[in-house]
């Protein structure tokens, strides 16, 4: 398949294993279909902004004999597109899918067991995760944001308001301007929450923000949030983003996953909160003792040198993240538009 990708400022786009793209401004393309054309192989899926520009693109292209489909609402549209992949943790009764967002890299979880669910980190489309839930015959119970995102818009709310789940934030979440508490149950380092019978329990990991907290799924998976990802770790600059405070979170990072992530049986499964975008046909997870090799920096022992590591080779932070982070305190309402672009919450 060939993405023909007509936006005059194409920084990220569509990227699926079996998909080239080919970037040609509308005026080029109609001006010269034919010689276009030439250039295009198998089925063309055209993609603009917001899927205006790619209907009559799409509607030349059919007219010379290619089989040329529109991405439905363009780069928006592909944003915010969710598909759920099963994680086998070889647990009786529980059901892992991991609900990826290929336009950014996002990663969240519907676990399911005894007729409950609990959906952890969930995005803005909450329709998606009822449909899921309605699929497994099974009621939302609980969800759970990891920490406060500064990356993309949570979904939890919407969630909570749809279901009547319970809605649960860590609770140093609490204290960093959430205008909703009274809505909340604090989740606390060591809390148990139970799925039948299924025990989920909460691991404190900050670094990538205070407040951040993993689940440990029946001690054979860790839904690790922001914290250590399958070939990277989590930027610990977007909480404190000064030098100084960047750096002090870089050292807590190293201790927790130093002293609270790899010190778990190698044989537990990494459950990130993000990857890279893109397609892809089955879930980002890996043993930690992967893990431990994917990733260099877990190799440094001293937390100084980690944190100068991670700094000193970063992208940029996220777009309109201190805005994002409003958004999902409560302190201003939700913008759909602040989204853009992939992920960026590793430190490479």
């Amino acid at each position: 398949m060939t993405v023909l990708d007509l936006r005059e400022d194409a920084e990220w786009g569509i990227e699926a294993p079996s998909a080239s793209t080919r970037h040609v401004p509308p005026s080029d393309m109609l001006a010269d279909p034919v010689a276009v054309a030439r250039e295009l192989s198998g089925p063309v899926a055209v993609v603009c902004n917001r899927g205006l520009t790619a209907q009559p693109v799409a509607e030349v292209l059919r007219g010379l004999g290619i089989d040329a489909m529109v991405v439905e609402s363009g780069m928006r549209g592909w944003i915010v597109a969710l598909q759920a992949r099963p994680v086998d943790l070889g647990i009786e009764g529980l059901v892992v899918l991991q609900i990826q967002r290929p336009g950014r890299g996002c990663l969240s979880y519907l676990l399911a067991a005894d007729g409950q669910a609990l959906v952890v980190d969930p995005a803005p489309d909450a329709a998606f995760y009822v449909a899921l839930a309605h699929d497994l015959g099974v009621q939302i119970t609980d969800i759970l944001d990891t920490h406060l995102h500064a990356d993309h818009l949570s979904g939890a709310r919407m969630l909570s308001e749809l279901t009547g789940a319970t809605l649960r934030l860590p609770a140093l979440a609490l204290g960093r301007g959430v205008n909703y508490t009274e809505r909340v149950e604090p989740l606390r380092d060591g809390d148990t929450i139970m799925l039948g019978p299924v025990k989920l329990h909460a691991l404190a990991l900050p670094g990538h923000t205070t407040d951040m907290t993993g689940l440990l799924v029946a001690d054979r998976a860790l839904i690790g949030g922001d914290s250590l990802f399958l070939d990277g770790i989590a930027r610990p600059d977007l909480q404190q983003s000064d030098p100084e405070g960047a750096s002090a979170m870089g050292r807590i990072l190293h201790e927790t996953l130093h002293d609270r992530v790899l010190t778990l049986d190698e044989d537990v499964v990494l459950l990130p909160g993000h990857t890279h975008p893109g397609v892809r046909a089955d879930a980002a997870a890996l043993r930690l003792a992967d893990v431990r090799v994917a990733v260099p920096e877990l190799s440094i022992d001293d937390p100084g040198e980690f944190a100068a590591r991670l700094l000193s080779d970063m992208s940029p932070r996220p777009a309109n993240y201190e805005a994002i982070i409003a958004v999902n305190a409560g302190a201003h309402p939700f913008d759909p538009e602040l989204e853009t672009g992939g992920n960026s919450c590793s430190a490479r």
